[in-house]
């Protein structure tokens, strides 16, 4: 079980609600997507890929996570948001991304990092530290997370917990697991 955190959801009992809850969207195709009680202690994100034809659908969740952060501290130098999420995954190899976000943001990609599953059945924790995030006191601030991209299949990812922290960047440690960039630059060719 996770330290303490200034958002923590354990998912013991899952909150829809956009306004403070959980929000939930599909896009990009005809994927359909539901999130739900999974189990006792853990979310699902169930997605519907089956009637869709290009397989470039994205499925997200996302919740408003500041109401509990200082975020005065965000005006000291080293302060920047780790987002820590565990999950389960029905398909492998898959990836999400994980996304700290304000309500300013107009960049989607900055602080945005992608992770692999390479397994079923076992639990992963991926986490992200942002860098230069740009949040100042006032701001909401959204954790995020989603599936993009798996296939024309039925897919379900349990969610055993997402947390956010207002941290300082340097004492707070590395993050777990390695991160893919989003869109990664592309080698030179020479």
């Amino acid at each position: 079980m996770p330290s303490a955190a200034q958002f923590f959801d354990d998912f013991d009992n899952l909150k829809l609600d956009p306004d403070n809850g959980w929000f939930f969207k599909a896009g990009d195709g005809t994927a359909t997507m539901d999130l739900r009680q999974g189990g006792p202690g853990y979310a699902s994100i169930f997605v519907d890929g089956t009637t869709d034809r290009r397989g470039i659908w994205w499925a997200l969740i996302e919740r408003k996570v500041s109401d509990n952060m200082d975020l005065t501290l965000m005006k000291k130098p080293g302060h920047e948001f780790r987002i820590e999420a565990r999950v389960r995954s029905s398909h492998a190899p898959r990836r999400i991304n994980l996304q700290v976000l304000t309500q300013r943001t107009t960049d989607y990609e900055s602080q945005l990092m992608e992770y692999d599953i390479p397994d079923t059945d076992t639990w992963h924790t991926f986490s992200m530290t942002t860098h230069g995030f740009d949040a100042k006191p006032g701001d909401t601030i959204f954790g995020h997370m989603a599936l993009m991209d798996w296939g024309l299949e039925k897919y379900r990812l349990d969610v055993d917990y997402i947390k956010v922290d207002l941290v300082d960047a340097a004492a707070a440690g590395l993050d777990r697991v390695e991160a893919v960039p989003y869109h990664p630059p592309v080698a030179d060719p020479k």
